[in-house]
């Protein structure tokens, strides 16, 4: 072999080895980058402003969530979330039904929150907010909405809101673009086949309460195109779905129908409850009453046991039933 011809292999096999040890190098980089792209992904977080004004980092993606409310539960579900946690008052999925219990949603049990190691917790004024602090000394991240701050935003507008708050944009479209297509039927039959305008829906107590169109009940009549009667902003607002509301403005505000919320799930006490108010003579003179369409909503219609989807169908299948033009 001529001296030409060796170190033309030598060359040859140099190259070879420079070539294959860059490659390896490569793959080993790209191994390294798949492995901790991941992690980098998982710890990465944002800081944002809750209703409350405070600045609270949370996860850009957080995957341990738990909501201290029926509707947030609900909504994560509608979003593909699995919360880690629910309250007693949730009976909708059962999935959810199933999961570790907080405690009560106006009586959150601390301890358990450390049980179940949220990434974010999602906490409502009206609920919680007398236990802020306690929330903040678990060290989770602590997210508060305040109803009373955004009396004009939607369910959907709220629940895009949250979709943008945990990264589930697209999802949170999907959803409100079904939801739409399913409220448009009943709506559209509502009008077509009664002549219901204006509604309120009411709950039975020592006071007359009504529910505030920035509420789980409110959003059923909105769906509906009916116009809720009750003004935004009365006192009360900001701690509860139904605020006090007296005989006297509803007689002055004469809505084409009153829902009263059912007391229980038994028939014989619902037809006791509104034989109540049709017989009641201060409510004769309303043309709801006249017109018999004061009814009970049935028992389902309610956040903590019924999807947004099936309270606008109970409601709409309720008033349809037993209404015609």
């Amino acid at each position: 072999m001529t001296i030409k011809k060796t170190v033309a292999l030598v060359v040859s096999a140099l190259l070879c080895i420079s070539i294959l040890s860059g490659y390896a190098e490569k793959q080993e980089d790209a191994s390294i980058a798949q492995k901790t792209a991941p992690v980098e992904a998982e710890s990465a977080t944002k800081v944002v402003v809750d209703d409350l004004g405070r600045e609270v980092t949370i996860p850009v993606k957080p995957e341990r969530i738990l909501a201290l409310n029926s509707a947030r539960i609900e909504e994560l579900f509608s979003l593909g979330v699995t919360p880690v946690g629910k309250v007693d008052e949730y009976k909708i999925r059962q999935e959810g039904i199933d999961l570790p219990s907080v405690g009560q949603s106006k009586n959150i049990n601390i301890e358990a929150i450390y049980y179940v190691k949220p990434d974010l917790i999602i906490a409502h004024t009206r609920n919680h907010g007398n236990i802020v602090k306690a929330l903040e000394e678990t060290g989770f991240p602590v997210y508060y909405f305040d109803p009373s701050l955004n009396q004009k935003l939607s369910d959907n507008d709220v629940l895009m809101f949250l979709a943008e708050l945990i990264g589930k944009e697209d999802e949170a479209q999907k959803y409100i673009e079904e939801l739409k297509a399913f409220s448009e039927g009943y709506k559209k039959r509502i009008s077509e086949e009664t002549d219901i305008k204006t509604g309120v829906i009411i709950k039975d107590g020592d006071t007359i309460q009504a529910a505030q169109t920035a509420s789980g009940f409110g959003a059923v009549l909105t769906a509906l195109g009916i116009e809720n009667i009750v003004p935004d902003d009365l006192p009360g607002a900001a701690s509860s779905s139904f605020v006090n509301f007296d005989i006297e403005t509803i007689l002055e505000k004469n809505p084409d129908i009153v829902l009263i919320m059912a007391s229980s799930n038994y028939t014989a006490q619902n037809k006791e409850l509104l034989q109540k108010y049709i017989n009641d003579p201060k409510w004769a003179s309303l043309d709801a009453v006249k017109n018999k369409r004061v009814m009970i909503l049935p028992f389902k219609v309610n956040p903590n046991r019924s999807s947004r989807q099936d309270m606008i169908r109970i409601t709409a299948e309720k008033i349809l039933s037993t209404l015609k033009k």
